[in-house]
């Protein structure tokens, strides 16, 4: 019963399971190049802009970020009510494979179009629905976040524990939204030409 609640409950991130040539390439590779260069280019900065707090980056994030979980949710519907007879067939090959729980056990299931872009759908909205429930976190807990700074720096002694914690925070988040945009403009490559080829 729990495994099958964890396996319903996680299935929005089954695109990164997907088995394909190509897919660690868009799922790790890409967003973490975009991370690194992003936490360099943040290094690098003479001076660095605000993060939190009013008019800071996070702030600014979220306004956008908000906004997606329900284009991504429409975007979903739309692939899986689309009524195209192309989108239910197999994937060229080398086709996709994903597993998938029937009857308690794991099969292998090579990829339709429709199944693809249903899992690239369902992991965005999880994507861009956590992002924000993580920054209004953020934005939330500021206070208490400064209280833990200045504990955190007075019994070190020194400031590089907590910005190794907020630098970590950082990488972390910027990973989450450089794989939201990958997914994105992959998304919007698929739906724009790739459907429509043989």
């Amino acid at each position: 019963m729990i495994k099958q609640l964890l396996y319903e409950l996680g299935r929005g991130f089954a695109y990164r399971s997907i088995s394909h040539g190509e897919m660690r390439t868009y799922t790790t590779w890409l967003p973490l190049f975009i991370t690194v260069i992003a936490g360099i280019l943040y290094a690098l900065l003479p001076v660095k802009p605000v993060i939190t707090g009013q008019n800071g980056l996070i702030e600014s994030l979220l306004t956008l970020v908000s906004t997606l979980p329900g284009f991504y949710f429409a975007g979903l519907a739309a692939v899986a009510t689309f009524g195209s007879t192309t989108m239910d067939h197999e994937m060229p090959t080398p086709a996709p494979e994903i597993e998938m729980r029937v009857r308690g056990q794991q099969v292998p299931v090579k990829l339709t179009r429709r199944l693809f872009l249903s899992y690239l759908f369902s992991y965005l909205v999880i994507l861009s629905f956590g992002l924000c429930v993580a920054l209004m976190a953020i934005n939330a807990l500021l206070p208490s976040i400064d209280v833990l700074q200045t504990a955190v720096t007075r019994w070190t002694s020194a400031e590089w524990p907590w910005l190794l914690v907020q630098g970590s925070i950082g990488l972390v988040l910027t990973f989450v939204f450089a794989s939201m945009v990958v997914s994105t403009l992959h998304g919007v490559f698929f739906l724009a030409e790739k459907i429509h080829q043989p």
